[in-house]
């Protein structure tokens, strides 16, 4: 079977891993995403951190629309999408910002389109967390979850021909909010679909500039 290979405008690896923000040991994944898509689309080098901090201010942390319960514990896909626009707002850009139930053929068509970005839910129990490693790895960069998880990611990539240090094809890239700026970060495709908005109604946003 020939190999199935989209990089996101055509960019390689390591100029889309640049991109990343990381994120530390934090749950603020949506609005380092939200920076990285923002970077993608426009060339600009916005920071997560500045949501971070907008939030600090705002009565109850931002919770219910920007985030699940407070600014430290993470946001659902429609925060996330309320964070991109905010973003935009703060520093004078309209962004086109839509969530949706997606498939697998609407992430496909936006890589090869490049004209947008889509930011990716994965969510999961306990003992059930999916597996996504830097690079080749095979160790997680993942951290546990406590009961219930989940994880902000944009996808930057598929390539078929990509395998890990196990031999394991892990065909998914996404830019995730972790350490790297070099590599991106890979799943497995029976790990990415099985955690793919898993727990949630939506489980992607796209975002595009007006």
């Amino acid at each position: 079977m020939s190999e199935h290979v989209i990089y996101w405008r055509g960019w390689q690896e390591g100029i889309l891993a640049a991109f990343q923000q990381d994120q530390g040991g934090t749950n603020h994944c949506a609005k380092y995403a939200a920076a990285t898509a923002a970077n993608l689309l426009l060339g600009t080098s916005l920071d997560g951190s500045s949501l971070v901090s907008w939030l600090d201010n705002r009565l109850l942390k931002g919770s219910v629309r920007y985030t699940i319960f407070g600014n430290h514990n993470g946001s659902l896909i429609f925060q996330t999408a309320n964070l991109v626009k905010r973003l935009g707002l703060l520093n004078g850009i309209t962004f086109e910002v839509r969530i949706k139930r997606g498939k697998v053929s609407d992430l496909f068509n936006t890589l090869k389109d490049g004209g947008a970005v889509n930011l990716v839910s994965v969510t999961y129990f306990k003992g059930e967390e999916p597996l996504i490693s830097c690079g080749h790895n095979n160790t997680s960069a993942l951290a546990a979850a406590r009961w219930v998880g989940g994880h902000i990611m944009l996808l930057g990539a598929y390539d078929s021909g990509h395998h890990n240090l196990a031999g394991t094809c892990t065909p998914w890239g996404f830019q995730s909010s972790w350490s790297s700026k070099d590599q991106l970060y890979w799943m497995n495709d029976e790990d990415f679909r099985r955690s793919w908005g898993h727990l949630s109604f939506f489980n992607m946003v796209t975002v595009s500039v007006i």
